[in-house]
């Protein structure tokens, strides 16, 4: 059912709203209101001064009093009378004509292939649990292109290109459905538990291997980012399968396995940036062992075979430099200290009450294994270990020192990084290190069990750490990604053929256009007029800054005619300040006429949005 709308006449500029945080887009400038940069549109008629406005609250029900020169619902237009000097604005409730055939009109300015996702005939609501949310729209539509399109995209969307070549053939083959996908996601999830089996059983036998898969499987960040189509589950499965073969490498280092891990480290340079920490951390740590250690031969080896994957980046190379210069990450927050603490809490989904509680206990694990190591190391304190009933290593903890500082020293480089080059921080760039964490943790369950505390304490917190993260994890993957949905429903249940939708901030296109039919609507983004499926991020905070909104108006509403005016917005976006607020006043002062069919909703969706519908003048 679609929503009851708001009709409003020439109201009062509203105050803008506070700057929400803590996701994609959040504000950081803090901007004040100011007027409008740009007179009216010139084909507009001219507009009562601010004291001979029509009151602009909403239409009452008929039979009670409304708004003095304003015609309530029900009542004939002859009883409406307006006052004196005043002409009457007669207000209606848009209602959707009947359309025989959409006409082909203007589109979104580029000739969008045709899928087998192609939206629902119009007026259809689009239904489905969980759409699309925006990263996920734009890893689908520049997927989709062909292969030298896609490089160049890739260039203007600041990602490498290994997750996207794949996703290319896998919608090839099963199409571009939003569970297809997704499903694409979740098959390489699954593909990473017998990794993790293999890794633990590698490090500290079988029931190190048992703990790793379920502490894996049962992460909530794990379980979120099986459900989208991003490239973190690649992420991963690549970061398992790497830390497995540099194992085996120094266990026994052969040509096979050594070619597998540049292989391997190779295709993680390729899916994720912030492999290069992890590698860097790993290959810091081969070295020191290469010096010092007491398999210097076989580290040397190992350290050239990771070194070797770096062969499959150099190619790359110059799109990195050239999104290094131009894209970043304008809409993240900047990298701090904190950024270690804050990974760990989202490894452990402790934005739910289940999730904090697995947040202490991944804590407290990490705190038993560190206990364990340290008193089985110097002959001093054996004896008290034997007293807690650590009479023989822990197993897999001779590999835990080793696993916990390369995962610490990756968060240390990526937070110097960041500092150093203005690079922004986002959780789930993290999940180059998840899989020593979920090591670090099975490592510390082992050891409670072989305490003595016994089998059956180990057993209960392996349980815990199981029903405490399905549920935090949960909240992620039931939880609705965006409202884009519900707007393109009302959208295709109530817009015309020509009809003009404008979306600002263009992060807004890409979600909501995918559910729209092509060739039907003319749809335009603010400010750069691009085509919204896709977002090109070079310069994206010095295009903002230097927009003009009042222009940007003009040109929309020249554009638009006798059409109607939809716009999708929202505010607090980064770099973008009020400019999507000033945006929506302009168009309310140029077309009085309007309706806010969809609200935002910030507490259900995690990507939310408004949409404004604007009469012809």
């Amino acid at each position: 059912m679609v929503p009851p709308r708001r009709v409003h006449v020439v109201p009062a500029p509203r105050a803008a709203p506070p700057d929400p945080s803590g996701r994609r887009g959040a504000a950081s400038v803090a901007l004040s209101p100011s007027t409008l940069r740009s007179p009216l549109p010139m084909n507009e008629p001219e507009l009562p001064s601010s004291d001979d406005r029509l009151p602009g609250d909403p239409l009452a029900p008929s039979g009670t009093p409304g708004p003095t020169g304003v015609r309530k619902l029900g009542e004939s237009p002859d009883t409406a009378q307006p006052p004196d000097g005043r002409v009457a604005v007669a207000v209606r409730l848009f209602e959707p004509e009947p359309v025989d055939a959409p006409a082909a009109a203007p589109t979104d300015g580029d000739s969008r292939a045709e899928t087998d996702t192609a939206a629902p005939p119009l007026g259809r609501p689009v239904v489905g649990p969980c759409g699309l949310w925006l990263d996920e729209t734009l890893t689908v539509n520049i997927s989709k292109l062909p292969l030298p399109k896609l490089f160049d995209a890739l260039r203007h969307d600041g990602s490498p290109p290994a997750y996207y070549l794949l996703l290319h053939f896998w919608m090839r083959l099963f199409g571009t459905g939003t569970w297809t996908v997704r499903s694409l996601a979740g098959l390489i999830s699954v593909l990473t538990l017998p990794a993790a089996w293999a890794l633990g059983r590698a490090l500290g036998g079988r029931r190190l291997a048992a703990a790793a898969v379920v502490v894996m499987a049962c992460n909530p960040f794990a379980l979120r980012y099986a459900t989208e189509n991003r490239m973190y589950s690649l992420v991963v499965l690549l970061t398992t399968v790497g830390a497995l073969l540099v194992v085996r490498c120094l266990q026994r280092p052969t040509f096979v396995r050594m070619f597998l891990l540049g292989l391997a480290t190779g295709l993680l340079l390729l899916t994720h940036y912030w492999a290069l920490y992890v590698v860097a951390a790993a290959g810091s740590a081969l070295a020191l062992t290469a010096l010092w250690g007491p398999v210097r031969g076989r580290a040397r080896a190992t350290l050239a075979a990771l070194c070797s994957g770096g062969l499959l980046f150099v190619p790359w190379v110059p799109s990195f430099l050239f999104q290094a210069a131009h894209t970043g990450t304008p809409w993240a927050t900047a990298a701090s200290p904190m950024m270690i603490i804050e990974a760990l809490g989202e490894f452990a989904g402790w934005e739910q009450p289940s999730g904090i509680a697995l947040f202490v206990v991944f804590l407290a694990m990490m705190a038993v294994v560190a206990l364990a190591v340290i008193l089985m190391a110097p002959r001093i304190t054996r004896p008290l270990a034997g007293v807690l009933g650590w009479r023989r290593p822990v197993p897999g903890s001779r590999w835990a020192t080793p696993v916990a500082g390369v995962a610490l020293l990756a968060m240390v480089y990526a937070m110097v990084g960041g500092m150093l080059s203005g690079a922004a921080f986002a959780y789930r760039y993290a999940s180059v290190v998840l899989p020593l964490v979920v090591l670090l943790v099975a490592m510390g369950i082992v050891a409670v069990s072989r305490s003595r505390l016994g089998l059956v304490t180990g057993a209960a917190t392996l349980v815990a750490v199981a029903v405490l993260g399905t549920t935090a994890g949960a909240a992620g993957v039931l939880g609705a990604r965006t409202q884009a949905t519900v707007v393109a429903a009302e959208i295709r249940a109530a817009a015309r053929p020509g009809d003009v939708i404008a979306y600002c901030p263009d992060q807004l296109g890409p979600a909501v256009s995918r559910l729209l039919p092509d060739r039907v609507y003319t749809q335009v983004t603010f400010p750069r007029w691009d085509p919204p499926d896709r977002i090109n991020w070079v310069d994206y905070a010095q295009v903002n800054g230097s927009a003009n909104v009042g222009v940007f108006a003009r040109e929309l509403l020249n554009l638009a005619g006798h059409h109607q005016v939809w716009l999708v917005w929202e505010a607090g976006y980064r770099t973008l300040g009020f400019d999507c607020q000033e945006l929506r006043d302009t168009l309310e002062l140029a077309r009085p006429v309007y309706s806010e069919p969809i609200q935002s909703d910030p507490g259900r969706y995690y990507e939310h949005e408004s949409l404004m519908r604007f009469a012809p003048a």
